[in-house]
């Protein structure tokens, strides 16, 4: 009989995180309320914007409002490389690439070599995108949840363990949003009372936005400040 394999160290990030990428609003359930005249109204006005957007360009903001408006309420799946490349998100995710190789180079350094390959994980954490960083993303989700899962491997080359070597992560981006609008809330003047108030109707209807990325790899030399290639597709690499 065989001895079961043994698995590779876990090696998570410092910052906690949440279990849960769920964020549930306070609105009534859908349909829970007969619309009235302002509600159709005021549907019927905002209906155009999902054309308008998508005739500038504006391809995933205008996806995002007609899942609201066409009240499926099914799941819409986003490919994460999109909003991955807007500033806040790269930003945090490189934060959460840099922190586990610190702490895997660390780990692999006190092993004297014998800890080379990782596995890494985070919990979900917020990121949001603000207009000046997108205007299609910034429109389309705001605010998101994300978790980044994957593999570390420690290259030593010719090196001993002590000196510097290579890190390198083959990680995975799953997103996650309920989308929808939080009744007393505003942003640049627009009250989110009325959208939210459309849900309740039955005249639109919030839904979750998920996603998951293709393995993508991220490079760096064991030194801290030094940075890696980021976002770049596992097959491209192997």
């Amino acid at each position: 009989m065989t001895a079961p394999e043994r698995s590779r160290p876990l090696v998570r990030t410092a910052r906690r995180g949440r279990p849960d990428p769920r964020t549930p609003n306070g609105n009534a359930p859908f349909g829970s309320r007969r619309p009235g005249v302002r509600d159709r109204v005021f549907s019927a006005a905002l209906r155009p914007t999902a054309a308008v957007w998508w005739l500038v360009g504006l391809r995933h903001s205008a996806a995002t409002a007609r899942h609201y408006y066409g009240r499926s309420g099914t799941r819409l799946v986003v490919d994460p490389e999109g909003p991955l490349a807007t500033a806040p998100f790269r930003k945090v995710a490189d934060r959460h690439l840099e922190e586990w190789r610190d702490l895997a180079v660390a780990r692999w350094r006190r092993s004297r070599g014998a800890e080379r390959e990782f596995d890494t994980t985070t919990n979900w954490h917020g990121v949001r995108i603000g207009k000046g960083d997108d205007l299609d993303w910034w429109l389309a989700l705001r605010g998101l949840q994300y978790r980044i899962t994957g593999r570390l491997d420690i290259d030593p080359g010719e090196h001993t363990a002590q000196e510097d070597a290579r890190v390198r992560v083959v990680y995975e981006v799953e997103i996650y949003k309920d989308w929808g609008f939080d009744k007393g809330e505003d942003e640049y003047g627009l009250s989110f009372t009325p959208l939210a108030r459309l849900h309740e109707a039955g005249l639109a209807r919030e839904y979750a936005v998920v996603g998951r990325s293709r393995p993508l790899v991220w490079t760096a030399p064991t030194e801290k400040g030094t940075h890696g290639t980021t976002g770049t597709p596992a097959a491209a690499r192997s």
